[in-house]
């Protein structure tokens, strides 16, 4: 997979921030978002109840988080981080669409299926990360 170049992507990297209670789909994730030059996983969370203090120390810019999480569920995890940082994007990602609203209210600011091909996230973590809502699933 290719991402766009840094030039066009601006002079930094994305800094991502990876939040899945399964460790294989962190590790799987992490790998393939770690393929991408203009992208960079500064850390990943176990649980939604660490996202805030992660968030705070790593300064990602976009946090990739799944929804379904035991402790704290990835909504709940956004609104803490939306009432602690207002500025950091978040890209979630589930097996059910109808969470959307709940999504939305949380302030996600997408909502990726993981039935969805990698390249489709990566062009959704670009898009929130620019501040775009042309992207399918941003919200």
């Amino acid at each position: 997979m290719t991402g766009p170049s840094n030039e066009a992507a601006g002079s930094r990297d994305l800094r991502v921030l990876v939040v899945d209670d399964h460790p294989m789909m962190r590790t799987a994730l992490t790998e393939i978002l770690d393929e991408e030059d203009w992208l960079t996983v500064v850390g990943q969370c176990a649980d939604g109840s660490e996202v805030v203090e992660a968030t705070a120390r790593l300064r990602p810019d976009v946090v990739c988080m799944d929804l379904s999480m035991p402790t704290m569920n990835g909504v709940d995890a956004a609104a803490a981080l939306r009432a602690a940082r207002s500025d950091v994007r978040i890209v979630m990602f589930t097996g059910s669409p109808a969470v959307r609203p709940a999504a939305a209210a949380a302030g996600a600011d997408a909502l990726v299926p993981k039935s969805a091909r990698p390249d489709a996230l990566l062009r959704c973590l670009r898009a929130a990360a620019d501040g775009a809502t042309d992207c399918p699933y941003c919200l």
